[in-house]
């Protein structure tokens, strides 16, 4: 078990975070890391999922779950009063879910429905093609929860023995709030204490776009065309991520509007209807992603792409200029800021930077990385990571456009 607390005395309220160290990177099985996630609130091998649920409501406790890329997560927030209940809850439901068989089958068909859901959506239909060509056949390439297919071949046992590598591979919990410390530590070591101790298990660099394409079209439906553009940058703990995240700002990624791409494509020359750009998204022990998207018409696709390239090209052959790099610095300060307003926050924080070895929980820390970063970083890193002639294409069209795709 690995451990952090953070007393935060305002408000009556305590945060809880478990994690356990394995997720869909770790998962053979699409989708069998979801579905074991999904399962941490569903019940013990004490008590029911109805039982948990109906307690929870009555004490004014939140008892949510979920799978993720690289854990399994177990979130209990409540009363503080009600401190010593959340522990043995959250150690019972993470050592020892009770994987019913119902409710697991009903967890598979909730996670089939919302994939299905959004099989009807042009712009998650297109952007599952563009992480295909990034990724291939690598789990960064594929939708966190798997496929409708890919969840119809699983069985609860698969699930029930992820969960078991995940916890043989470490715990990691998180405590936030109006809390005695030294208390709260102590009782979650006597619950957690016993839990097996070790590390994630490597995996495989991503590999290679297994079809090699540059360039793919997706016939959809309706009248809009969804186009995506980029390349695999670098992993969160990279020298060059803080460089990145400033150049995200400047490109796009800030508030509203502004951002060099969205501020041309979409205000200056109308192109499209929505412009962002990321530079790092995803980032984790796996390579992010520069991702250059828009959403415009079949008959402006060409001109956008054409548009938001150059853009592109322009920041990578000159760099930002010193007031957008201020601005940006500034931006994600402030960000910082409100990622520390209450218990929830510094529970999310704390088990972050404890799993991922970066104080994340650090406002010093986080500004300090982009404070040290100058012009000729972030140029240096766009000349590294964001080179517009490598870039893959992936462009949803509707079955009528001739687009050159």
């Amino acid at each position: 078990m690995r451990l952090r607390t953070r007393r935060v005395a305002e408000v009556e309220i305590a945060a809880l975070r478990v994690w356990l160290c394995g997720g869909e990177r770790h998962s053979p099985l699409a989708g069998a890391a979801c579905l074991a996630g999904r399962m941490l609130d569903e019940g013990s091998k004490a008590r029911d999922w109805r039982t948990v649920a109906t307690a929870a409501e009555d004490r004014g406790i939140s008892v949510a779950a979920a799978g993720g890329y690289e854990v399994l997560g177990l979130a209990l927030d409540g009363p503080v009063a009600e401190l010593d209940r959340m522990i043995e809850w959250a150690a019972e439901l993470a050592l020892t879910p009770g994987f019913a068989p119902d409710r697991w089958s009903w967890q598979r068909q909730l996670a089939q429905a919302e994939l299905a859901a959004l099989e009807d959506e042009p712009g998650a239909i297109t952007g599952w093609r563009f992480l295909d060509q990034l990724y291939g056949n690598h789990p960064r390439g594929r939708p966190l929860a798997g496929t409708t297919a890919s969840l119809g071949q699983l069985e609860a046992e698969d699930s029930r023995q992820f969960h078991r590598q995940a916890l043989a591979n470490g715990v990691i919990i998180a405590l936030a709030g109006a809390i005695d410390e030294d208390e709260a530590s102590r009782r979650l070591g006597e619950l957690f204490g016993s839990a097996a101790r070790g590390q994630p298990g490597p995996l495989e660099e991503p590999v290679a776009p297994s079809t090699g394409e540059r360039r793919r079209r997706v016939t959809l439906v309706g009248d809009q065309a969804h186009l995506f553009m980029g390349k695999r940058t670098v992993t969160r703990d990279h020298d060059d991520m803080p460089a990145l995240e400033l150049a995200a700002v400047v490109l796009g990624a800030g508030a509203g509007l502004a951002g060099r791409i969205p501020e041309r494509v979409r205000e200056r020359e109308g192109l499209a209807y929505t412009a962002s750009v990321d530079t790092v998204a995803g980032a984790s022990r796996d390579e992010g992603r520069l991702v250059l998207y828009a959403a415009t018409s079949a008959q402006r696709v060409d001109q956008a792409e054409s548009s938001m390239r150059e853009e592109l090209e322009r920041f990578v052959s000159l760099g930002a200029t010193e007031g957008e790099l201020e601005a940006a610095r500034s931006f994600l300060a402030g960000q910082e800021i409100f990622r520390r307003e209450t218990a929830r926050q510094w529970a999310e924080l704390l088990v972050e930077a404890e799993f991922t070895g970066l104080a994340l929980d650090s406002p010093d820390w986080a500004t300090g990385r982009w404070a040290g970063v100058s012009l000729a970083d972030v140029k240096a890193a766009a000349e590294r990571w964001l080179d517009p002639e490598d870039l893959v294409v992936t462009v949803g069209l509707p079955p009528e456009s001739n687009g050159s795709e």
